[in-house]
């Protein structure tokens, strides 16, 4: 029998229900005190009928889903699918929906990262401009910074020993903007990619 993984998918959702509503309600056995059978069976046919055919009804149900579940795995490790210009198989873009959530919070830390150190940067170099202003008017009078002018080694020393400057070897902002965009792409496409492949392909179900 065939059909689409959308349909399979549909029914793996209905056969669950109905596996775990015909356990509950199986009667896989009996009690008989004296010569009378319990919980409303007269003959102990009754019971065994019963028992037998749930267990069938059982048996069958799982070994559907099963066949039906390893006929989706088996198609989604091997159907390709594009998701935001990368190709990758259903099964990958089924784990990627899961593990991208490590990248999001990796961003989410870069960004902290990069946030706090520019903040601290502008604050210190605020605070030093400042202090620069003053050993200036220190050094020439209140013309302090007309007089830098002509001895900018003192500027230049004094930014030297003050001045700070990010140490940013992994390039954060543009990392940070690059992976934003990786994220945004893949969650905006991958549900949509993996709809249209779910429509289009077809499972044998023996």
């Amino acid at each position: 029998m065939e059909m689409t993984i959308t349909r399979a998918l549909s029914e793996l959702k209905m056969l669950d229900k109905r596996i775990n509503r015909t356990v509950d309600d199986a009667v896989l056995g009996g009690l008989m005190i004296g010569k009378h059978i319990q919980n409303g069976f007269q003959k102990q046919e009754e019971v065994e009928k019963k028992a037998k055919a749930d267990d069938q009804s059982i048996q069958a149900l799982i070994k559907r889903r099963n066949a039906i579940k390893s006929a989706i795995v088996v198609s989604n490790a091997t159907t390709t699918i594009d998701v935001a210009g990368v190709r990758m198989t259903v099964a990958e873009a089924i784990e990627r929906k899961t593990s991208i959530e490590y990248d999001i919070r990796y961003l989410r830390k870069m960004k902290q990262v990069y946030k706090e150190l520019v903040d601290k940067a502008e604050q210190t170099n605020e605070d030093v401009k400042k202090r620069l202003d003053q050993h200036l008017e220190t050094l020439f009078g209140k013309d302090g910074k007309t007089q830098a002018a002509a001895n900018q080694e003192i500027v230049k020393s004094f930014l030297a020993e003050n001045e700070a400057m990010m140490i940013d070897p992994l390039r954060l902002r543009v990392k940070i903007e690059q992976l934003s965009k990786e994220i945004e792409d893949f969650q905006m496409e991958v549900d949509f990619s993996l709809s249209e492949s779910n429509t289009l392909t077809k499972i044998q179900i023996n």
